[in-house]
């Protein structure tokens, strides 16, 4: 403080209470001077106190709004980093549905494939049973025959043959008959 602010602010104060000048200055005096210092001091202090919260809670606000160009790039790649990693999750999800999709499709295929294989064995099964049953009952029918006509089935062709040529030459059986 210089002398100037300090002989004006001695103006200022009322001068009741106090000793005509050039009168002695007692303790009295002191302690009212003091007194009246701190009072000043201490609003001083209060008004600065609260003009550092308001210049505390600007700082913050703008340190929290203010982005040098370093940080935005910065931020931007992670967001683009972040959204690739999302994309390509996505690609990969839906190409596993798709082949998930298609992997069904073929075992349903195959499935029915099996089915139309299994019914078709199985009628042929029946099918090759009943040609045997067939097959048997031919073989009994032709030993019933050679039985009652006495030879074997060799034999009997060779009578047959033998009589409709009526040349006793002998026929070959393998080849067909010429139809007249």
């Amino acid at each position: 403080m210089n002398e100037e602010e300090f002989s004006s602010r001695q103006r200022q104060r009322p001068i009741t209470g106090r000793p005509p000048a050039g009168a002695q200055y007692t303790a009295k005096d002191f302690q009212l001077d003091v007194l009246g210092k701190l009072e000043e001091t201490q609003a001083r202090v209060e008004s600065l106190q609260e003009s550092w919260r308001t210049d505390s809670r600007a700082a913050k606000y703008d340190r929290l709004l203010k982005f040098d160009s370093r940080t935005l790039v910065a931020v931007g790649a992670i967001a683009l980093s972040l959204t690739g990693y999302v994309l390509q999750d996505a690609r990969s999800k839906s190409r596993q549905d798709a082949d998930i999709e298609t992997t069904k499709a073929r075992v349903t295929r195959l499935e029915q494939i099996a089915e139309t294989n299994t019914e078709g064995r199985i009628r042929m099964e029946v099918e090759l049973g009943e040609l045997r049953d067939g097959q048997e009952e031919i073989k009994r029918l032709i030993n019933a025959h050679d039985k009652s006509s006495g030879g074997t089935i060799g034999e009997v062709r060779q009578r047959d043959d033998a009589r409709s040529n009526g040349t006793g030459r002998q026929h070959d059986h393998r080849e067909k008959p010429s139809r007249p």
